[in-house]
This record gives C-alpha cells, sequence and structure tokens, in this order.
C-alpha cells in the first residue's frame, strides 16, 4: 500500500481546447500518478475579463498559432481535436457561459456524471462541430 493519493483540481472551461487536453491527460493518468482529480467547471471569460487578458485566439501572433498547433497537438495526445468551421463566430463570440452553468449544476447535483458530461460538450465543439450555446444542444449531452 503506497502513499494517499494527492488531490489535484482542474479548473476548466470546455471553450479552451487546451483545457479539454488537460482534462484528457489527468483523467488517463489520475491512477498512475496517484492523484485524486476534482474537476472545478470554471468560465474562462470571467477570468479573461477580470485579469484584463485576451483569449489567445483574439491575440493575432496566438491565433495564428494555434490553428498550426491543434493538430500536432490532437496527434501527440491522441484527442479528436478540431478546430471548429466558423471558430470566431461560433466559438468565442458566442462562449460557453449556458455550457459551464450546465457543467457546474451537473458537479452539484450529479458529481459522478461530471467526467463523462464534460467530455462530450467538449466532443460537441471541438470534434463534431456542433452548438454548445442553445440549451437544446446542451441538454443533448446528458440524453
Amino acid at each position: 500500500m503506497g502513499p494517499a493519493p494527492r488531490i489535484l483540481e482542474l479548473f476548466y472551461d470546455v471553450l479552451s481546447p487546451y483545457s479539454w487536453l488537460g482534462f484528457e491527460v489527468l483523467c488517463r493518468y489520475q491512477h498512475l500518478w496517484n492523484i485524486k482529480l476534482q474537476l472545478r467547471p470554471t468560465l474562462i471569460a470571467g477570468i479573461m475579463k477580470d485579469s484584463g487578458n485576451q483569449p489567445p485566439a483574439m491575440v493575432p501572433r496566438k491565433g495564428q498559432y494555434i490553428f498550426k498547433e491543434i493538430p500536432l497537438l490532437k496527434q501527440f495526445f491522441q484527442v479528436p481535436l478540431n478546430i471548429p468551421k466558423d471558430f470566431f463566430g461560433e466559438t468565442v463570440k458566442k462562449g460557453s457561459i449556458n455550457a459551464m452553468r450546465f457543467l457546474t449544476t451537473v458537479s452539484m447535483e450529479q458529481p459522478e456524471m461530471l467526467e463523462k458530461v464534460s467530455r462530450e460538450i467538449w466532443m460537441r465543439v471541438w470534434s463534431r462541430d456542433e452548438d454548445i450555446t442553445e440549451y437544446q444542444s446542451i441538454l443533448a449531452v446528458s440524453v
């Protein structure tokens, strides 16, 4: 019997492809790394606003880099990550507030479902280029 697992909190937003990569790696290796993963849905737009930062995609050079980096990260981490067709219109401008509110509710009401539901929302936006802003789209993941 080894040491007790350390608690690791992951604060994430489904709008961020980098959050998804971190999420998948931590979920994949939590037992090997002897950590107890606690998922914390967090609205990244609020953090960006309060800190005075812009999302990386809105900074011209960072935005260009993301489009080159995503295919490499997809291959390296074996996560089905694809940039949505209308990335700026659909993803960045509409945001993730409804999806993140939903995930916060899932974390409070059915925490055992949070990993599965979070992954499915990421799959909607970052793999299948589907909506995550309308309530009916979000509720479709819980069925």
